[in-house]
């Protein structure tokens, strides 16, 4: 069965990352409302709650196992995201905000269950051919949420995924729309798992190909690049197969250098912090201890 992942107090070696400053910076883009925005400035009075940030920032807490400030208010506006029929003015909000309630013990005042099943009839391979990469993501996202409500997918939606799968696979291995690359194969991967479809082993390969120096992952076998997304879905598909990284000192120091002046983590160094790449940072310390596979579900926001 799989495994939560590690708390992050378990992951972090003296000095490496500033944990309490991850902290402050998290809460302190907590909303009026009660959401999360990881551009708010009260100062200014520049507060727009959106609810893939709430969803990063509750993980982000549960991970620190810190407590979540204006709980009760929280839950509230991630409640008031849901419309009158049960669904969401989109599916990136319903998933978010359906995920950060699942994160919190709780749950929506309305069923989502009608509106999930619309979403998955949209799952149509025309989408594919126009967005190949967030129709993985979107997926995969649909599925978690079918789980959680305790949905099955029955062999029309299976197909058309194995369908979609096969068409973003790369003769080096890997899945890619124009191009294999590590995000795309762990999202894949993931999607494959989550129906049960089978896996081949030289998606392993592709993965030690692209487990170089200087960073730990590039973000492709042939890049010299790479970002904590990358770090993340890298260290997932090693922990998948029952693999170690080769240069875990790499990946930590890649982290380290990602956290700035704010406390966050920006997606590469230098970069603006952003909840969502603080969560991917955290995902990546805790993957790095990580003994057994574990949901994909709990790595990708």
């Amino acid at each position: 069965m799989a495994e939560q992942l590690p708390s992050l107090p378990s992951t972090i070696a003296a000095g490496e990352i500033d944990a309490e400053a991850c902290y402050r910076y998290t809460v302190e883009h907590q909303t009026s409302q009660g959401g999360f925005c990881f551009y708010a400035y009260r100062p200014w009075g520049v507060e727009e709650p959106n609810a893939p940030d709430t969803c990063a920032a509750t993980a982000i807490l549960g991970l620190m196992e810190r407590p979540l400030p204006n709980r009760e208010r929280c839950i509230a506006w991630l409640r008031g995201q849901q419309e009158e029929d049960g669904g969401y003015s989109t599916f990136v909000i319903g998933h978010a905000a359906l995920k950060a309630l699942r994160q919190l013990g709780s749950g929506p005042v309305r069923n989502p269950r009608p509106f999930l099943t619309r979403v998955a009839a949209d799952l149509g391979l025309a989408n594919v051919a126009a967005e190949p990469t967030r129709w993985v993501s979107g997926a995969l996202r649909c599925i978690e949420l079918w789980s959680d409500w305790s949905l099955m997918p029955g062999e029309p939606m299976r197909a058309r995924i194995a369908t979609m799968l096969g068409r973003l696979r790369v003769g080096d291995g890997g899945f890619g729309a124009s191009g294999s690359s590590l995000t795309e194969t762990a999202a894949a991967v993931a999607l494959d798992d989550a129906l049960g479809l089978e896996v081949g082993r030289d998606v392993l390969a592709y993965v030690g190909r692209c487990e170089r120096p200087p960073f730990g992952f590039n973000v492709t076998p042939a890049a010299v690049s790479s970002d904590l997304e990358t770090q993340c879905a890298g260290l997932w598909l090693l922990r998948r197969f029952g693999a170690q990284p080769k240069h875990p000192g790499l990946i930590r120091k890649f982290v380290a250098l990602c956290q700035n002046g704010s406390g966050g983590f920006g997606r590469t160094p230098g970069s603006i912090a952003r909840l969502s790449d603080s969560l991917h940072a955290l995902h990546t310390l805790a993957l790095l201890v990580a003994e057994e596979p574990f949901e994909p579900c709990q790595v990708f926001p």
